[in-house]
């Protein structure tokens, strides 16, 4: 149960799983492109033309930004409230699909399969959605006791008492790094409670969160570690990106082509990020499964073969054995009575 054992375990069981990571891409990026296109002929209508936006090109102008809204703001405002409503729909897509992506990884053995990963997707996906909601809701809960709690105990609750922007600054400094360790914390308690619910087939969220939160609170180190190392993977091809992009540039057709594909390769593994994720949960899971429950074999079989013996034979001749016998030890019980030996000794006699 060796936490880095785990993480390249649940790289290895998503590359076993390629066909569901290539349709889940293929699907996202179809569905993107439905604000992407949109956007992009907005943008090349209203604004292509337009030279006002290399002004805000050396620093930001609050009163060139206010012109250019002022020009083009309806267009844009458009797009913006096109993403409004994209974002829920991403959303519930995501939720829906989860529950094909853990029951997948939980069967990876049989291999991946459509009608069994859409399945589940529509069997899991109320459950999986009362689970979102208790996450979002505890989240919340969290931002409000951080935020709220050192609004009271810096300012009194009382911005007045607010005396440089500093006071701010140095909080968030604390607050915000604890903010997203818990938040990634209790993002990772969700991904085992969906593994939790996958395999014992539960249905209400908020129990199997409760157990999963204290499996996680046991084993922190083993559990957080492969979630943090993703996290790192992660911030890894994000770096990687802006030092290949700063190096290529944008001018020329080659370059732009090139840096398209970049993209899309770093989206395709951004999604695979979440895929190891799951995969590794998957894996901790069961070894946490096996080491609280270990199997006792009570009966030990012997590897040494033993030729089988005809029973039924070997009695058969005993009895054949014991009949000759019975049958010479009756005759001579017979001559003990005879008195009389004179036949008998003619018949001995040549």
């Amino acid at each position: 149960m060796n936490p880095i054992t785990i993480f390249f375990r649940g790289i290895w069981d998503t590359f076993r799983l390629f066909r569901m990571w290539l349709l889940l891409f293929l699907l996202i990026f179809v569905l993107a492109l439905t604000v992407a296109v949109p956007f992009a002929n907005v943008m090349e209508a209203s604004v292509g033309n337009s030279l006002e936006l290399s002004k805000l090109l050396p620093q930001y102008d609050h009163t060139v930004w206010s012109d250019f809204m002022n020009a083009h703001g309806d267009k844009i405002t458009g797009i913006f409230n096109q993403v409004r409503w994209m974002l829920p729909l991403f959303l519930l897509l995501y939720i829906f699909l989860s529950g094909g992506i853990v029951k997948s990884f939980d069967s990876i053995s049989e291999g991946f399969s459509g009608r069994r990963f859409m399945s589940a997707c529509t069997y899991y996906f109320w459950r999986f959605f009362r689970l979102f909601f208790w996450l979002m809701l505890i989240q919340g809960l969290l931002a409000l006791l951080i935020y709220r709690g050192a609004f009271l105990a810096l300012l009194g609750n009382d911005w007045g008492n607010l005396r440089s922007e500093d006071t701010l600054i140095n909080a968030g400094k604390i607050l915000i790094p604890i903010h997203l360790f818990l938040a990634t914390f209790l993002a990772m308690v969700a991904d085992y409670t969906k593994v939790r619910m996958v395999k014992n087939d539960t249905w209400w969220a908020l129990p199997e969160f409760a157990r999963s939160f204290e499996m996680c609170v046991r084993y922190f180190f083993r559990t957080y570690l492969p979630y943090l190392l993703d996290i790192l993977l992660l911030v890894g091809i994000y770096a990687l990106y802006l030092f290949v992009a700063d190096k290529i540039g944008m001018a020329g057709k080659v370059a732009i082509g090139l840096m398209v594909a970049i993209q899309t390769l770093v989206m395709f593994f951004r999604l695979g990020t979440r895929l190891f994720a799951l995969g590794s949960a998957n894996r901790m899971y069961d070894a946490i499964q096996r080491k609280e429950n270990p199997i006792e074999e009570n009966n030990v079989v012997s590897d040494t073969l033993v030729a089988p013996v005809p029973v039924a034979a070997d009695s058969g001749e005993e009895d054949d054995e014991n009949d000759d016998f019975d049958e010479e030890d009756q005759q001579y019980n017979e001559r003990e009575d005879i008195i009389d030996w004179s036949p008998y000794l003619d018949e001995q006699q040549p």
